[in-house]
């Protein structure tokens, strides 16, 4: 509700215009219906009359109808970047599972029977690397086809990231197993001591540092029973397979969440707001299309409680999306409910 005072000052504003004799310009009509509107409320004066003032047809159509109509192009939007990533996360989920996945089992495999590392088993590591968490990166972060509609956030840029990392990392660790073959575990040496030995001979441009060499070579059972750097590299090439699967678990739990936003949206919210357009167009229960409005913004926000409660802010790919979207039907209710036109 807005302040009685505010809400007079238009008034009067506007009467004093048609007491003179001169028709206000949509201008006016805007600047008069954003003073009521947005009075001390949020988005504010700067949004209302931005939007408002987004179609010139305002003299024409009415406000509330413009508003409303943003907001129906918000949602259709929206639901554009869901169908993105209802089509986009099971080819990541396919790139890790199966060739990802089938070119580190190659390499574990020659590592286990003791073969190489050979060229062969560079390629097998590369072509990993370029096959799952690359490519899945790409598919993400590729140029978006509906203009005016920014990519939704990238809900896999650390997974990927850090599976390009790891997957690197064990490509080094392998490599060195010529210049180590024997000679660990000649020497009776602790897999500790081996770790150490191991870490201390990579370079670390490609990935975090010495620590982050410890704590990969030191996980999974069979770190505590390595006797050489061919064991280090069967233990590093098992953290890539561990994480392909959790990235796979991963994809589909976002893929259920983002499955609910595209009811919320394109089940509810769109028909909703389509139900409100219609009835300020037919000139129909202003009321009633305010309140239409009103109860679409919470369809915005169910999907930014799916999204962000199950797994964290940092994966609601529709963070942005989700707040504008629930400003947009706010705002487009209070100009259907108080403004004159």
């Amino acid at each position: 509700m807005q302040p009685l005072a505010v809400i007079l000052a238009a008034v009067l504003l506007a009467g004093a215009a048609m007491a003179g004799g001169a028709s206000p310009s949509p201008a006016a009509i805007i600047n008069e219906t954003c003073a009521v509107v947005t009075a001390g409320a949020y988005p504010g004066y700067d949004y209302c009359v931005n939007v408002l003032s987004s179609d010139p047809s305002a003299a024409s159509v009415g406000l509330a109808v413009i508003a409303a109509n943003a907001t129906a192009r918000n949602v259709t939007g929206t639901v554009g970047l869901i169908d993105d990533l209802l089509h986009t996360l099971p080819r990541c989920s396919d790139m890790y599972r199966l060739p990802m996945a089938e070119k580190v089992a190659s390499a574990l495999g020659e590592l286990v029977a003791g073969r190489g590392p050979s060229v062969s088993t560079y390629s097998l590591y590369s072509d990993a690397h370029d096959l799952g968490p690359l490519n899945c990166f790409m598919a993400l972060t590729e140029t978006w086809p509906l203009p005016g509609f920014p990519r939704p956030r990238d809900p896999l840029v650390h997974e990927n990231n850090e599976n390009m990392g790891l997957v690197l990392f064990a490509m080094n660790v392998a490599m060195l197993i010529p210049k180590s073959s024997g000679s660990a575990a000649a020497a009776g040496a602790s897999p500790a001591a081996i770790i150490n030995a191991t870490c201390s001979s990579l370079s670390y441009s490609t990935y975090p540092g010495y620590d982050y060499c410890v704590s990969v070579l030191s996980s999974g059972p069979s770190s505590a029973t390595a006797r050489d750097t061919r064991d280090l590299a069967i233990v590093a090439t098992n953290a890539i397979t561990r994480n392909i699967t959790s990235m796979v678990d991963l994809i589909q739990g976002l893929l259920s969440d983002v499955s609910e936003c595209k009811v919320s949206y394109g089940g509810r919210m769109a028909k909703t707001v389509d139900s409100a357009l219609g009835d300020l167009i037919a000139g129909r229960d202003r009321a009633g299309a305010a309140n239409k409005l009103a109860d679409a913004s919470r369809d915005a926000m169910d999907c930014d409680v799916v999204m962000s409660k199950r797994r964290g802010v940092a994966k609601n790919a529709l963070y942005q999306e989700n707040a504008d979207n629930f400003v947009s039907a706010h705002f487009a209710s209070n100009v259907a409910m108080y403004a004159d036109t």
